[in-house]
């Protein structure tokens, strides 16, 4: 499973949630470009 979410301090509640459950930082995925306010996530779901 990939996630895109922001990059701001404001997001930083929402990543720490994403990484508890077990998602990782990755590049971007899909059509999605390298973005500076944009962080990708990914979890496997296997």
């Amino acid at each position: 499973m990939n996630l895109q979410t922001g990059a701001i301090p404001e997001f930083a509640s929402a990543r720490a949630l994403y990484t508890q459950y077990g998602f990782e930082y990755r590049g971007p995925f899909a059509e999605y470009i390298d973005d500076p306010n944009s962080v990708f996530m990914t979890k496997s779901l296997a």
